[in-house]
């Protein structure tokens, strides 16, 4: 069981109940217009979730949750799409409630597995993308010293309406410095 201490947060290996537990959570911000909205997400789902979840850790994934220090989950995490040749992956993530944003949850889960991705698995490069309106993960990735690489032109489309997608990166040399 992997576990990770943050400033905020303790990241760990999901349960099959908090796993459960995030699926039925997720609230969406229908005013922001930067989420999927997955109409009849249906609590069973979430087992099929679990077990790919289990399919895929350690090999190409490493997902955890996102805990409070009461053991509450709040989110998820994810190095993801883990090219282990050339030591690359991306990083995904996501709080459930509303009321968990915006108050430096997602910036300490990042920083903590950053530095796990970095310190201990040997990636060295870790990518991120995002959608254009997307401003708090935006924030997110410019705050754990991501670099804007790249934008692709309309590249998503939500709510009747396309939108740019923000491609960002992290060099394990960018990490390294940053952390001196």
């Amino acid at each position: 069981m992997v576990t990770l201490q943050g400033e905020k947060v303790i990241l760990a290996t999901m349960e099959r109940e908090d796993c459960k537990k995030v699926w039925e959570d997720i609230e969406y911000d229908l005013g922001q217009r930067m989420e999927l909205f997955i109409v009849g997400r249906s609590s069973s789902n979430a087992d099929g979730c679990f077990d790919d979840i289990q399919r895929q850790q350690g090999h190409t994934q490493i997902r955890l949750g996102i805990f409070l220090p009461n053991r509450m989950v709040i989110g998820d995490i994810a190095l993801q799409d883990i090219d282990w040749r050339n030591r690359s992956c991306s990083l995904g993530y996501g709080l459930t409630k509303l009321e968990y944003r915006r108050k430096g949850y997602a910036t300490d889960a990042a920083k903590t597995i950053l530095q796990y991705g970095f310190c201990h698995l040997g990636l060295e490069r870790i990518s991120s993308s995002t959608q254009e309106t997307n401003i708090g993960s935006q924030r997110v990735l410019e705050k754990c010293g991501f670099t804007l690489e790249g934008r692709e032109r309309k590249a998503q489309y939500f709510a009747g309406k396309r939108y740019d997608r923000l491609m960002y990166g992290l060099l394990v040399e960018e990490y390294m410095e940053r952390r001196t």
